[in-house]
């Protein structure tokens, strides 16, 4: 229970008549209880509004987890916004682009719609970086690949030939370095913070009971999404659908992550599984993307002209490649439906509680 300053004073100061045992007691503990309420700090008490009659202690303490949650990744998001700038390195760069995800889902699932411009902003932000960072993201895996090619072969003109592409990539690489780096700079992460700050001290404006359904609706939602999805692509095989799947996946597990975050702790054993399943998408859409890099590689005209033996043994190279499609399609398909058939896919009522 929060007391307001003028309860207190009117708690402390002196009644003109003499208090009985009993009312002098209750004034007491109301003393107590409030001094104890205002030492939590903003981080609670500035953040939840009172709790009213009726409202369940789990629900309540979902509320101050997801509150806690949101004040971590902001710190760890704004934390790696610097290191981007300055070193670019891979790990940062693939670090950045998680976080943000992982705030954007924070914010989402703690206010809800209809949001005001500064939660609107605050989802904002980390929605446009991790954009921003995509195309150099995706350069940075390729990179990755065909540093495997190269090791991998004996021949010395597929060597060349990965060669090749490896220099095309590093020439699109610092093209999408400096056009990232200037949209970096017109997203003001430096008072993203305080931003975050100032809005979790706000009181909520709806029941802990509500936050923790809308919380559970979210999965399931996603999960019916994730259920189409699949069933879509399993139908038509098209990369387009795939695609879709892998991105129904990604929501699904980041949905379900949060939901372990806050104490959920009996979908640990499904988020296990949906990290497993976005990893196999993930290298099916990493060959997507190197497909497509090579094919613009080798259609340019000066290289069709004057390398023709290099873009012979590229399109042998991804010809020989792509006959194995189907069978990591269907890799993908027995992981989402062996798994799903074994776990609990919806959270129970009520969070299992969990030393932070």
């Amino acid at each position: 229970m929060i007391i307001k300053s003028s309860e207190l004073r009117s708690v402390d100061s002196s009644e003109a008549h003499t208090p009985s045992p009993a009312t002098q007691k209750q004034s007491e503990e109301k003393v107590v209880e409030a001094e104890k309420e205002l030492r939590l700090g903003p981080a609670v008490a500035g953040a939840q509004s009172a709790a009213a009659p009726g409202e369940k202690p789990d629900a309540i303490a979902t509320r101050r987890a997801l509150t806690r949650q949101l004040r971590k990744r902001v710190k760890k998001f704004v934390a790696l916004a610097p290191q981007v700038r300055a070193d670019g390195n891979p790990k940062i760069v693939h670090d950045m682009r998680v976080w943000s995800r992982r705030v954007q889902q924070a914010v989402s699932a703690l206010f809800p719609k209809p949001r005001s411009g500064k939660v609107r902003r605050l989802r904002r932000v980390p929605r446009r970086m991790r954009r921003a960072l995509g195309d150099w993201r995706n350069c940075d895996v390729l990179l990755e690949i065909v540093a495997r090619q190269q090791r991998r072969t004996r021949s010395e003109d597929k060597r060349r030939a990965w060669g090749f592409v490896r220099d095309y990539l590093l020439q699109r690489r610092a093209k999408e370095v400096a056009r990232a780096g200037k949209r970096l700079l017109r997203q003001e992460v430096a008072d993203y913070a305080a931003l975050a700050d100032k809005l979790l001290r706000q009181p909520a404006d709806e029941k802990p009971e509500v936050l923790m359904q809308r919380l559970r609706d979210s999965v399931q939602g996603a999960w019916s999404n994730w259920q189409a999805a699949l069933t879509r692509a399993q139908e038509t095989r098209a990369v387009s659908d795939l695609h879709a799947f892998r991105i129904a996946t990604k929501d699904l597990r980041y949905r379900t992550e949060l939901l372990y975050d806050v104490g959920y702790t009996q979908m640990k054993p499904q988020l296990k599984w949906l990290a497993e399943l976005q990893d196999a998408i993930g290298v099916w859409h990493d060959r997507q993307v190197l497909y497509q890099s090579v094919a613009k590689a080798v259609a340019r005209a000066e290289v069709l002209l004057n390398q023709l033996s290099t873009v012979r043994i590229l399109l042998a190279e991804l010809e020989k490649d792509r006959k194995h499609e189907s069978i990591e399609a269907e890799k993908i398909f027995r992981l989402a439906l062996e798994h799903q058939r074994h776990l609990p896919l919806t959270p129970n009522p009520s969070p299992v509680s969990r030393k932070e």
